[in-house]
């Protein structure tokens, strides 16, 4: 399943600034990521300079900051990753996870970025251009776990399963990983790992790893969309408004639906 390309992804205003290669990272195909699970994404890109500093921060309680990087910097590590999900609560599709290291010279004012769910699509596809399309600041992979196997583990253990393996597939393995949530996946040890409730809203690192699964899942629904067009998907994304669960009523859920999430279950 390949995943959509953006009808308007547009350049921004003003371009992320050249980053030193902190991060090793190793490219692992050309363009585009797709939807195959099982590998790294890297896409190809430079990044240019930017006439604004990078020493300019956020005002206090304006959108993710760069603190909780900062405070891990502090301490001797220096590969801090962000890692979110996207795709817990809808009844369609996979869950998918991101995780993404940030250079530290990046400047992330001009690129918008903030928590995914408080940006819209053409800003959040703005933002994944340019977080997937500079390797030598910006460090990411993902992954995602079908409907099946959600069925099979729960969606919790589901999340925290393509969490703990998005974070497996970046290129160089980072010292310390900040996860959005208040649970830790089992594999990653509590001593370089760090829970933090809303942390897309707080952390630069985890708020750049929402945009990108979002896209990757968004993408995702959009070419499931083309499969199964009477559900809307293109529109809702699998959540469950009127029109999806009417759709559901009428045609019977598709081999994508998720058969322990309700209504489907009782269906």
């Amino acid at each position: 399943m390949a995943l959509r390309r953006s009808a308007r992804v547009a350049a921004l205003a003003s371009p992320l600034k050249a980053a030193a290669p902190l991060i090793a990272k190793k490219a692992t195909g050309k363009g585009r990521p797709t939807t195959k699970a099982k590998g790294k994404a890297a896409v190809r890109g430079k990044a240019t300079k930017s006439t604004a500093s990078t020493s300019s921060a956020r005002r206090p309680g304006v959108g993710p900051t760069r603190d909780h990087e900062r405070r891990k910097w502090a301490k001797g590590f220096k590969l801090v990753a962000g890692v979110d999900e996207a795709g817990r609560g809808p009844l369609v599709g996979p869950v998918v996870a991101a995780a993404c290291v940030l250079s530290r010279d990046l400047d992330l004012n001009l690129a918008g970025l903030d928590d995914s769910k408080k940006m819209t699509e053409e800003q959040r596809e703005e933002c994944f251009e340019v977080l997937t399309s500079n390797p030598d600041a910006i460090s990411y992979a993902w992954h995602s776990i079908d409907a099946k196997e959600i069925d099979e583990i729960n969606i919790l253990q589901a999340s925290l399963k393509a969490m703990e393996l998005a974070v497996s597939k970046l290129p160089t393995k980072p010292d310390y990983v900040l996860i959005d949530g208040n649970r830790i996946p089992k594999n990653l040890s509590p001593d370089t790992t760090e829970a933090i409730v809303k942390g897309d809203g707080k952390s630069i690192a985890i708020a750049a790893a929402s945009v990108i699964a979002k896209v990757v899942r968004d993408r995702m629904m959009f070419d499931l969309h083309k499969e199964y067009p009477q559900y809307g998907f293109d529109k809702h994304k699998g959540y469950g408004v009127p029109q999806h669960l009417q759709a559901i009523r009428k045609h019977g859920p598709c081999p994508h639906h998720r058969r322990t999430f309700a209504p489907i279950k009782y269906m």
